[in-house]
């Protein structure tokens, strides 16, 4: 339990359910008019959030899992019309949604297969944004992204995982390491620098004889920007290149 140091964050509370109007934007309009779609509201501005700078240009995103086809449509009419859109499911039937003159590609095959993940990335990628919504397994959500983010996404980009709230329901707990905690692992790798014994401040300033000129860490220090959480997603940042090792400047 949490330590109350002031209003107490455990303490349970009623919280009432409403039947609210959904986000406005751009994408919940496009979302509103997209038949066969099934995404709870709120992720919509945080899809917003995370993809508005790659809008302006031609992408490559991959999204896993493609159920009824409904948000491949949804991005090609979000992002830039010569961007490519590329769905991978099990189900053989989702390849009827293959449209290559859309620049639309439905590649058949299982997400924790990394020989077939390797093949699309040679084929259709690397990929700017990376969306899971495939299995929502616990050990095939952690799988994938060990594989893809390092291998198939490109610098700079973004990597999503949503639908987060089955992390906590018993159908899709198959290891004990939801995703959610191999995220906090991530957290703590983006700071595994800063974890050797006798780390101190003078390590890192600029110009001091203390500065670090090398230092071993995790491949997850070199590349992860950035993690975001919202209710039951994930954005991960990919580094644009490798990180940079931090600076600390003394006037």
């Amino acid at each position: 339990m949490l330590k109350a140091l002031g209003p107490d964050l455990s303490q349970q509370v009623a919280w009432t359910a409403s039947d609210a109007p959904g986000s406005d934007g751009e994408l919940a309009t496009i979302f509103a008019q997209t038949p066969n779609i099934h995404k709870m509201l709120h992720y919509l501005p945080a899809y917003e959030s995370a993809l508005s700078a790659f809008r302006s240009r031609p992408i490559r995103m991959l999204e896993i899992g493609v159920a009824r086809g409904g948000s491949l449509q949804m991005w090609r009419r979000y992002l830039h019309p010569e961007s490519t859109i590329v769905g991978i499911d099990i189900d053989t039937t989702t390849q009827r949604f293959d449209d290559p003159e859309q620049r639309v590609h439905v590649r058949i095959g299982s997400q924790t297969d990394t020989a077939f993940l390797q093949q699309v990335v040679s084929d259709l990628g690397p990929f700017d944004v990376i969306l899971d919504d495939g299995s929502h397994m616990n050990s095939h959500i952690v799988h994938t992204f060990q594989y893809l983010f390092p291998n198939g996404l490109a610098t700079g980009g973004v990597y999503i995982v949503e639908d987060l709230h089955s992390n906590y329901w018993r159908a899709y707990r198959d290891s004990p390491m939801s995703f959610a905690d191999f995220t906090k692992w991530l957290i703590d790798a983006m700071h595994a620098h800063y974890q050797t014994a006798g780390s101190k401040e003078l390590d890192y300033r600029v110009d001091d004889p203390h500065r670090l000129k090398e230092l071993h860490v995790p491949l997850a220090t070199t590349l992860v920007e950035k993690v975001e959480f919202y209710d039951s997603i994930a954005v991960i940042h990919r580094a644009r290149g490798r990180r940079e090792v931090p600076a600390s400047v003394y006037h």
